[in-house]
C-alpha cells in the first residue's frame, strides 16, 4: 500500500544551519533537482523512474526547508536523497584524500612549531 504522507505524521524541527550552509544547499539541491526534471523528460531511459520522482519531490521539499528555515520530520526520502548527494560530493572531491592530506601536513607543522 503506498504510503500517502512519506513523512509521516512527524514533527516540525528547525533548520539551524550557517547561513553559507545554506546557499550552498540551495545551489545543489537546485542542481540534483534540474537533473532529476531532466531525466524524467525521457523516462524510458531511466531505470528507476518512481526512485527520481520520489527525489525530485524530496528536493523540492528541502528547498521549501530551507527558505523557511523549518523541516518536517521524519522524512526518510529527503534522507535518502540526502545521503546519496553526500556520498557522490565525497567520492568526486576525493574527501578522504584531502582529509588525510590536511591531517599529514598538519601534523607535521605542529612538529615544526617551537613551543
Amino acid at each position: 500500500m503506498a504510503n500517502e504522507n512519506p513523512m509521516g505524521g512527524g514533527r516540525m524541527a528547525l533548520l539551524d544551519l550557517p547561513p553559507q550552509h545554506v546557499v550552498i544547499l540551495r545551489r545543489t539541491l537546485t542542481d540534483c533537482l534540474e537533473g532529476v526534471r531532466g531525466d524524467l523528460k525521457a523516462p524510458g531511459r531511466m531505470p528507476n523512474v518512481v526512485q527520481a520522482t520520489r527525489e525530485a519531490t524530496a528536493y523540492k521539499r528541502l528547498l521549501r526547508a530551507l527558505s523557511y528555515g523549518w523541516v518536517k520530520l521524519p522524512d526518510e526520502a529527503a534522507r535518502e536523497a540526502v545521503a546519496v548527494i553526500a556520498a557522490a560530493s565525497d567520492k568526486q572531491n576525493e574527501y578522504e584524500a584531502v582529509v588525510a592530506e590536511h591531517d599529514a601536513l598538519n601534523g607535521l607543522l605542529d612538529r615544526l612549531s617551537v613551543g
